[in-house]
């Protein structure tokens, strides 16, 4: 079956805490579990499937600089709480705690065959759990440590002294093992991985992507892999399942670097920034730039990496959230967008209750379905004011409050009044209007 490839809608959900919350397994999970979440999406990614490390969650546990952020998301936090990083993985297998590999591929045929909706997991290319099977078999697929002393950048495994996986901005992640890019064998067992995950899926996002490019590996750990893995390994994927999505996590301004080399989308960090900063003529200009980068970017409000989008743009969630889903690309949804305040650590298999709000839902569910029949064309305004960003898609006129304070614009219909945080969408055509929008005016209760 094939799935939108143009602007696709991807709803996130976090896999292990959703679980517990429906008390279900990927086993027992039915159409209408599935159905009244993804009404109106194109994609499920099921975030954090794979089988999580005995080693990561000791780590997880003990760490002392995730302690706070534990506690802030969940107070009534325990030692059963913390289940390790859903990017800290032993290996490409359903987790157990939360189903089986039948469980999954069923839940793959009810996605596909009865919702018509794709299933996108995890790809997590640059490192593996510190005590995966590969680390111990095949050692030599990763990168030997360079440090004399233990300076939370290395550790050992039996024989071996490893490098802990990171970014090179930051401190080594030190659940896991950094693979090695510049040895040949091993790429060929990745790609081997990354074959079997797409025979069970329908797309994936992969983890930290600008981390593999050629020059970003060599650069951090002084070893050449001398090709580009993601142009060999996008190619043979799509040799096989030529309908597969490739969604790449994309950093430092290196997303096209990504979709040169095949990824069909990539994350937009720069719209979500400036969008953070309530930069309207920022964001004007970003959203001007040529259709072949900006329909092949990835918008969103909140993801598991991020803030609540409640707690980083406050009362202007929903707007944030509305000129994502309504200006070219893809968008990206994370299950309990709009009603959580604090962001989960992907350690925790359990989140703080929070009151479910059906205003939100109906809001991101009629947002969904409203995307779907935007039409084609897109015009950028000039910037009508410092807070306000204004385009046209399709029929429909947007213009956006990212600002604190009510502003008064005129036009040629007359003054449009928009208050704090608000927004208008406006309909310039006389066709018939395919959905109605009675439900934007719902979001300003929904905001408060």
């Amino acid at each position: 079956m094939t799935f939108p490839r143009t602007c696709p809608a991807i709803l996130e959900i976090n896999t292990w805490v959703w679980l517990h919350e429906q008390h279900r397994q990927l086993d027992t999970l039915n159409r209408y579990d599935l159905e009244k979440f993804v009404r109106h999406r194109d994609y499920l990614w099921l975030m954090g499937v794979w089988e999580r490390s005995e080693a990561g969650r000791a780590i997880a546990r003990s760490h002392a600089g995730l302690q706070y952020e534990y506690r802030r998301a969940l107070p009534d936090l325990a030692a059963q709480d913390i289940v390790g990083s859903a990017y800290a993985i032993r290996r490409y297998s359903v987790d157990s705690h939360l189903g089986s590999e039948a469980g999954l591929q069923r839940l793959r045929r009810v996605l596909n065959d009865e919702l018509s909706v794709g299933l996108m997991l995890d790809f997590i290319p640059n490192h593996w759990a510190t005590d995966a099977d590969w680390v111990r078999a095949h050692p030599e697929w990763f990168v030997p440590c360079q440090e004399s002393t233990d300076n939370g950048s290395c550790f050992r495994s039996d024989d071996a002294h490893l490098s802990h996986g990171r970014d090179p901005y930051f401190p080594a992640w030190t659940d896991t093992a950094q693979f090695d890019f510049a040895n040949p064998q091993a790429r060929r067992a990745l790609l081997g991985e990354l074959m079997a995950v797409a025979g069970r899926a329908d797309g994936v996002r992969c983890d930290m992507a600008m981390l593999v490019l050629r020059d970003v590996f060599r650069r951090t750990w002084q070893r050449d892999p001398g090709v580009e893995f993601w142009a060999e390994a996008i190619a043979a994927v799509k040799a096989k399942y030529p309908g597969f999505l490739f969604v790449a996590e994309a950093y430092w301004g290196l997303e096209w670097n990504l979709l040169q080399l095949g990824f069909d989308y990539c994350y937009d960090k720069t719209l979500y920034d400036r969008l953070c900063h309530r930069d309207a003529p920022g964001i004007t200009a970003h959203l001007r730039a040529d259709p072949s980068f900006s329909e092949r970017v990835v918008r969103f409000a909140e993801n598991h990496d991020e803030p609540a989008a409640r707690q980083i743009f406050g009362q202007g969630w929903w707007n944030a959230t509305l000129l994502c889903a309504t200006v070219p690309g893809a968008f990206l949804e994370y299950l309990g967008q709009g009603e959580r305040t604090v962001r989960l650590p992907v350690q925790l298999g359990r989140g703080a209750k929070v009151p479910a709000n059906p205003q939100v839902r109906h809001f991101l569910e009629q947002l969904a379905a409203f995307r779907q029949r935007l039409g084609d064309g897109f015009t950028v305004y000039d910037t009508p004011h410092p807070q306000v960003v204004a385009y046209r898609r399709g029929q429909y006129e947007f213009f956006i409050n990212l600002g604190d304070q009510g502003v008064h614009l005129s036009g040629r219909e007359g003054v449009l009044v928009l208050p704090p945080y608000g927004a208008s969408v406006i309909q310039v055509a006389s066709a018939e209007v395919p959905v109605g929008i009675d439900w934007l005016r719902e979001a300003m209760a929904v905001s408060a």
